[in-house]
C-alpha cells in the first residue's frame, strides 16, 4: 500500500504520525461542516450534548462556546484523536464543560434519557452496526431531544446524488429506531455536497 493510500485510511481510524497529520487536516477543513450540523440542533445554554466521532475536537469546541451550565461529552475510537481533541479543548475540560471518551457508540453507558442533543459529522459510515447504534442513541436521548447526523461522501468521484442516497438510507434506519419528525438538509461544500439528517425523540408534529 502506497503512502497516499495509507494516509487516506487514517480518516477511518487515525493513529500514529499519519493519524496526527490526518487530524490536523480535518481540523483545518471541517469547521464549516461542524458549524452547519450544530446549527440544526437549536442548542440551549443548559443542554447536555453528545458527539459521536469527535475527531480533533472541532465540533466539541464549537458547542462549548454555546453552553453555559450545560455539558458536552464525546466518544471517538481513536486515542490519537482523543489527544488532539484534549489539547484543543483543554480550557473547557478544566471548566468541567467537556468530557472526552474513547470507544464506539456501543461503549457508551446504557443510561436512558442522558442527553438533550446528539450529533455526528462524517463518522456514521464507519459504525459497524448502524441499526444497533441508532437504537442505543434513541434510548440515550431525552424526550423531545434532537439528533443530527451529517455525511459528506469523500471517495473518488463522489457526487451529490451519493450524499442524497445515503441520507435516504439513514432516514429509514432512524425511523426504525423510533425517531420522529425526520428531515434531511443539503448543503454545498467542497468537493461535494453534504447531507444532514435530523430527527427527534417523541411524538410526530
Amino acid at each position: 500500500m502506497g503512502l497516499l493510500n495509507k494516509f487516506s485510511q487514517q480518516f477511518r481510524l487515525p493513529s500514529g504520525v499519519l493519524g496526527e497529520a490526518a487530524g490536523y487536516l480535518m481540523a483545518a477543513t471541517t469547521k464549516g461542516r461542524n458549524q452547519w450540523t450544530i446549527s440544526q440542533l437549536d442548542i440551549k445554554p443548559e443542554d447536555i450534548l453528545l458527539e459521536i466521532g469527535y475527531g480533533p475536537g472541532v465540533g466539541i469546541k464549537e458547542c462549548s462556546a454555546l453552553i453555559e451550565s450545560g455539558k458536552i461529552e464525546g466518544i471517538d475510537i481513536s486515542t490519537t484523536m482523543k489527544k488532539q481533541a484534549e489539547r484543543k479543548n483543554k480550557q473547557f475540560i478544566k471548566q468541567g464543560k467537556v468530557k472526552l471518551l474513547s470507544g464506539t457508540v456501543n461503549d457508551l453507558p446504557s443510561e436512558e434519557n442522558t442527553y438533550d442533543k446528539i450529533f455526528s459529522v462524517n463518522s456514521v459510515m464507519f459504525w459497524e452496526d448502524q441499526a444497533e447504534a441508532f437504537n442505543k442513541l434513541y434510548t440515550l436521548l431525552n424526550e423531545g431531544g434532537k439528533i443530527a447526523v451529517t455525511y459528506q461522501p469523500m471517495f473518488k468521484g463522489a457526487k451529490e446524488k451519493d450524499a442524497v442516497h445515503y441520507g435516504e438510507e439513514l432516514q429509514g434506519i432512524m425511523k426504525s429506531a423510533g425517531f420522529r419528525d425526520i428531515r434531511t438538509e443539503l448543503k454545498q461544500f467542497k468537493p461535494v455536497a453534504a447531507i444532514c439528517v435530523i430527527g427527534c425523540k417523541g411524538r410526530e408534529g
